[in-house]
């Protein structure tokens, strides 16, 4: 599956990353692992109501999720933000 990084992403995370290299290389993973397989992903949680219905989220670990939008024909997502379930309002 073909990954689309938002700017608010890039952003996000790299205020979230900051000093902390064991959670980029975590993110990372959980994005080649969701690259690779989709929703089958160990990284995948679950579909979003409410304010995010429509997209979907991976837990990278704790708290920290990352929300994603799978298009319709299932070759691409967009990664949309990253932040803990708080900030992100979930």
């Amino acid at each position: 599956m073909e990954l689309i990084i938002s700017r608010r992403f890039k952003k996000n995370a790299q205020k979230i990353i900051q000093n902390k290299q064991n959670l980029k290389k975590r993110i990372n993973d959980c994005l080649v692992d969701f690259s690779a397989k989709g929703r089958s992903s160990d990284f995948y949680r679950k579909s979003l109501k409410g304010k995010w219905y429509g997209y979907e989220e991976l837990q990278v670990g704790g708290d920290i999720r990352i929300i994603i939008r799978i298009h319709p024909n299932k070759k691409k997502a967009v990664i949309e933000d990253i932040g803990t379930h708080s900030q992100l309002n979930l």
